[in-house]
């Protein structure tokens, strides 16, 4: 989403006083308020429509808008019900929600660094730990113990819960006691089926939003070669197309070029009620149009970027599964225990299997195809 306020408004009247343009713009009428724009107002573009709109006037905090991922103005949801619009938001920074008043402009609003990290940057996470620190002091703790505490903590891998269950009596005979060892061995097998679970549903979920950034790569490769090709801006509002939309209209969008090539190779455009097929998508004004000035490059590494984040962490994952089947194929099978299994190799002390020996002559044995002389 993009956002602007005083200190981003490209506005200097010194430049062009004269500019008929530039007074046009200032004389336009923005949000539902209809009202000009005010360089102390914080404003939001949609991302479907691209028209501004007031935070005030959308219900939205001021503090919020750096937590915007995709704004959808309360017009296009209104105007599209069958699509379910809605603005969806960044995951906030763990520190600033767990402020003592997370409202505050005290608290940090910043988005956190995705799957990466929960904070925003490390130097909100060194805070929050500071903060832990501080709270174990005043419930008696010392900070010099502290290290003694933790020092031999080991990763979690999982909660235990105590659950309330009462036991009843089963006159069945007890069956046999399993050893310990074998105890222990099913308790890792359990925890690293859960874990593997739980990184194979991960990674499908990883494969889906790839897929997406896939689609979203071709078809902002089409929108600009269209763009170069008919010379116009060429911007695509379906660029913006979130996983609801996607998933309706993929295939769609993409056949959507096919057909608009062919009209323009033909010359001869189809008009319904005087509006041209799949026309209202595109941007028609000029190739450096004001409103939509570089989307190409800015659209290019947005996918590039999301492509390379998600390639990362689906290695990661799929590493991660390898280790943990390794794990549970290392607890099934040990190592050791298929060293036993395997077949001695026999010795050459050892008799052959038929309990013939073979002869010697004078203490030595007769070489295969050659003969002593004598």
């Amino acid at each position: 989403s993009r956002s602007r306020s005083a200190s981003v408004m490209p506005v200097d009247a010194k430049e062009e006083p004269e500019d008929e343009d530039s007074e046009r713009e200032d004389d336009k009428l923005y949000c539902v308020c209809k009202t000009r724009y005010d360089e102390d107002r914080v404003m939001i573009a949609c991302d479907r429509c691209d028209e501004w709109y007031h935070t005030q006037c959308v219900n939205m905090p001021d503090l919020e808008v750096d937590l915007v991922d995709q704004f959808i103005c309360p017009v296009c949801m209104q105007s599209n019900p069958h699509l379910h619009l809605q603005t969806t938001y960044k995951r906030r920074c763990f520190f600033g929600l767990k402020h003592t008043d997370p409202s505050s402009s005290n608290a940090c609003h910043k988005p956190s660094r995705g799957a990466f990290s929960k904070y925003c940057s490390d130097d909100c996470g060194i805070k929050y730990m500071q903060m832990r620190i501080l709270q174990w002091e005043r419930g008696g703790g010392k900070r010099d113990k502290l290290w003694e505490s933790v020092k031999n903590a080991e990763k979690r891998e999982g909660v235990v819960v105590c659950a309330d269950v009462k036991m009843e009596i089963d006159r069945k005979p007890s069956p046999a006691p399993v050893s310990a060892q074998k105890l222990k061995a099913n308790r890792e097998i359990a925890c690293l089926n859960t874990r593997l679970e739980n990184v194979v549903r991960e990674r499908e979920m990883m494969k889906r939003e790839m897929d997406m950034v896939l689609w979203r790569e071709k078809l902002v490769k089409l929108a600009s070669e269209r763009a170069e090709r008919v010379d116009e801006c060429g911007w695509d509002q379906r660029l913006c197309f979130g996983e609801e939309e996607w998933d309706d209209f993929g295939a769609e969008v993409l056949e959507s070029y096919e057909e608009k090539a062919k009209e323009e190779a033909s010359d001869d455009v189809m008009q319904v009620d005087g509006i041209t097929s799949h026309g209202e998508w595109w941007c028609t004004g000029k190739k450096k149009c004001e409103r939509h000035a570089g989307w190409q490059k800015l659209r290019v590494a947005e996918v590039a970027f999301d492509k390379e984040t998600k390639e990362t962490i689906l290695s990661t994952l799929t590493t991660r599964e390898r280790e943990i089947r390794k794990g549970i194929e290392d607890i099934l099978y040990p190592p050791s225990t298929n060293a036993s299994q395997a077949p001695s190799k026999p010795s050459l002390a050892d008799p052959p299997l038929n309990g013939i020996s073979k002869p010697r002559i004078n203490g030595e044995a007769v070489e295969k195809g050659k003969k002593k002389k004598s």
